[in-house]
């Protein structure tokens, strides 16, 4: 019986996951771990034979995880990565590091990556490690380059990047680089929106921010740059001193890229949070939501009032956890907030509503697909 560990930050990856390799009648899952310490943990108290990892992992940045496998409680790891994920280096530090096999992850199907389309493959690769020379690691490194370099040549089907149903607009002032760094590190690694950061900033002081922010997450933070898009599970920090906002492509109003505007904002803050919540607003994503935290002024007001005139919901930082309650204030008080929250609770509230908007979607879709209507 092989005993195998299945390491994925996604819940609902984990149990398609489990139903899929669990289904083979000569393999027992041990644990199911949703971070890179739970991992180690399941490791050292019930030693698995294999471990499934997902290069996204919490708690995996730098192959951190991957090395604690292999220093502390070593065992062959079958390692799952989007296709743009996979270079040579990746390749070679896995391969010392017990990687024996690589599954390159397919395209999502609504909302989840769709592992179900490559049961068969996830299988095989699992039951191989019984037949792979685990100690031969120039072997593995020779055999599993060859396998990738066919891999990459098979291109990626073209439906298969989607756009985010949800975008969530958070701005700060004063206080606010703290503020932000406690939501993302909480946000779900599941998280199916795109996140857009305004923080009066000026320019240069974002690209180290941004840095530091991804050492507190899996989800992709990037500094914004003009033409990127708008994706799922991504989060952009707007430039320090520059105004930037999101625009459509070609005309095509549902396919947003960011850009920057030259547009004087009423205020003289920048990045300016009410010109950026205003292009998100004026927009035809599904859901937006607004996040007005620790600031002083009232920058955040007018791009509220867009929010929440096209039916968007809004969010504000209470009083007590604010370093400054100015900006938050300014927005209650001219009535275009939905929730009044402490800090600690925002990354909760919007883990919870996208999740919900994510089911209902989804139910919302299986309905035309079965009815037609």
């Amino acid at each position: 019986m092989l005993r195998v560990l299945i390491a994925d930050g996604s819940s609902y990856s984990r149990m398609v996951l489990q139903d899929i390799i669990g289904a083979a009648e000569e393999v027992h899952i041990t644990n199911l771990a949703a971070d890179g310490d739970e991992l180690i943990a399941s490791l050292k108290a019930d030693k698995a034979e294999l471990v499934v990892l997902d290069y996204d992992l919490p708690k995996n940045e730098n192959l951190l995880a991957l090395k604690r496998i292999f220093s502390e409680v070593p065992v062959p790891v079958l390692l799952l990565l989007q296709q743009e994920q996979l270079n040579l280096e990746v390749l070679k530090q896995s391969v010392e590091l017990g990687v024996y096999g690589v599954v390159l992850k397919p395209g999502k199907s609504r909302f989840y990556t769709n592992y179900r389309s490559i049961a068969q493959e996830v299988l095989q690769k699992v039951m191989a490690v019984r037949n792979s020379d685990l100690n031969d690691t120039e072997y593995r490194y020779k055999a599993l380059h060859q396998e990738v370099l066919l891999l990459k040549e098979i291109p990626e089907p073209k439906n298969s990047i989607h756009l985010a149903e949800t975008v969530i607009v958070i701005g700060a002032s004063t206080g606010g680089t703290q503020a932000v760094e406690q939501i993302v590190r909480h946000l779900s690694p599941d998280l199916e929106s795109t996140v857009l950061i305004a923080l009066h900033l000026p320019h240069g002081f974002t690209k180290k921010y941004t840095e530091r922010l991804q050492t507190l997450t899996s989800l992709k933070v990037v500094e914004g740059r003009k033409g990127l898009k708008l994706k799922p599970g991504k989060v952009i920090v707007a430039p320090g001193g520059r105004n930037m906002v999101v625009q459509s492509v070609m005309g095509n109003k549902s396919n947003l890229i960011i850009n920057f505007t030259d547009e004087t904002p009423s205020l003289f803050d920048q990045p300016s949070i009410d010109l950026l919540m205003r292009s998100v607003a004026q927009s035809v994503v599904k859901q937006v939501v607004g996040v007005i935290l620790t600031g002083m002024g009232k920058d955040g007001t007018a791009g509220a009032a867009y929010i929440k005139e096209r039916g968007g919901l809004m969010v504000a930082q209470d009083e007590e956890t604010s370093t400054i309650f100015g900006m938050a204030k300014s927005a209650i008080d001219g009535g275009y907030i939905n929730e009044v929250l402490p800090l600690q609770e925002i990354p909760k509230f919007l883990n919870k509503y996208v999740a919900v908007q994510q089911v209902s979607l989804t139910d919302r879709n299986y309905e035309i697909e079965r009815t037609g209507v």
